[in-house]
This record gives structure tokens, sequence and C-alpha cells, in this order.
């Protein structure tokens, strides 16, 4: 890994091991829904879907019970939540984790039929979010679905660095998420707090 990964994944290791109550909230689990609607009709077991930053993972739990074949990606390796790892373990012709950043994905991790990034994409250096988009995009064979943070965070006192690097509005996110997707459906929740889109394959 370059060595701005390399620091972001030690902030996250330690986030993930001396914070508790960074695992309080999984904010995946609150957005399974909209994905699920997103694409209803469309969604079939035994297809495949990524979880770009997958934090505590609580949500492959929904995916699974779709029958879905989930891989998990995240940059710090202690992210899992212990059902989650047990999971993983136990489970692994359904469910797989894999420790990688964001902008550097690995040639191993191959396109799935739909992509699943929610709360993440406000954690990445403004000058990777292209390169992480660009990476997501050649990974996605039908859809995906969004969901950005467009305020500060409130964790990274607790580390004594922020967590939420680019913070941007809805326009910024739009025309920046138009250069790799089509955006076929977008929201904004909470008075601004989240912008969300739902997303399919741009042709070129």
């Amino acid at each position: 890994m370059d060595p701005r990964a390399v620091e972001e994944q030690e902030k996250y290791d330690q986030v993930w091991k001396e914070i508790p109550s960074y695992r309080e909230c999984s904010p995946g689990e609150g957005f399974a829904p909209l994905f699920m609607q997103a694409f209803e009709g469309s969604l079939r077991a035994g297809q495949s879907v990524i979880d770009f930053g997958c934090g505590t993972g609580r949500v492959a739990r929904d995916f699974l019970a779709k029958g879905l074949h989930v891989t998990l990606v995240d940059i710090s390796s202690y992210c899992l939540d212990e059902e989650v790892r047990t999971m993983v373990q136990l489970m692994a012709a359904q469910i797989e984790f894999l420790p990688a950043c964001l902008w550097d994905l690995p040639d191993t991790l191959k396109p799935a039929h739909w992509i699943f990034c929610c709360d993440v994409l406000e954690h990445i250096p403004e000058e990777q979010v292209a390169k992480t988009l660009s990476g997501m995009a050649k990974r996605m064979r039908h859809g995906g679905f969004l969901s950005i943070c467009m305020k500060e965070d409130l964790s990274g006192k607790l580390v004594g660095q922020p967590l939420h690097l680019t913070v941007k509005g809805a326009d910024w996110w739009r025309a920046t998420l138009e250069e790799q997707f089509l955006i076929k459906k977008e929201t904004l929740i909470g008075e601004d707090l989240y912008y969300t889109a739902q997303v399919e394959k741009k042709v070129i």
C-alpha cells in the first residue's frame, strides 16, 4: 500500500480496537432496505454483492437472507463484529472478507452483480475519490447503492484525527459520481445529512 493508505489503515485499526462506541452505529444496516427496494425484482439468489467499506459487516446478514454471495471489503482487519467474523469462518462459500484499501483494490477482487457503499466515501482522501470510484465501477455488473455523509464526523476527536476527509455537498458528489456511473435516482436525507444514489453502469 502507498504511505497514505498505510496511515489510514493504522488510523482505522486504532478506531476499531480502541473505541467500542464506534461499533454502536452501523449505517449499512439502516440503508440496506433502500438497496433492497431500489433493485427489487432484479435481486436474485445466487448473485453477488460487494460491500465496499463494510465496517462491522452487520449488513451482510440482510444480503445473506436474500441468498446473495457477499464480499466484505475494508481497510482495517479489525472492523468486523465477532458474529460476522464467525460467519466468514463458517460460511466461506457464501461470505468472505477482504482487507484492502479502496483506492488500491487488488486484482483478485472480481466484479459482482451489485455494489453497496454506505457512509464510506466521505472517509476517502479527496485526491483518491476518483480512483476509488473507478475501482468500484469496474467491479459492478448491474447496479449499486451509495450513501455519503455530507457533514463533519464526530468520532475523529477520539483519535485526534478527522475521519471524514472529503466533506462536500450533493452537487459535488453528483458530478463526481457521474464520471463513473449512471445515476438512476438520488435522495437527500436528514436535512442534507446524507446524499444517496442508485447507480447503474455507465455506457461509454
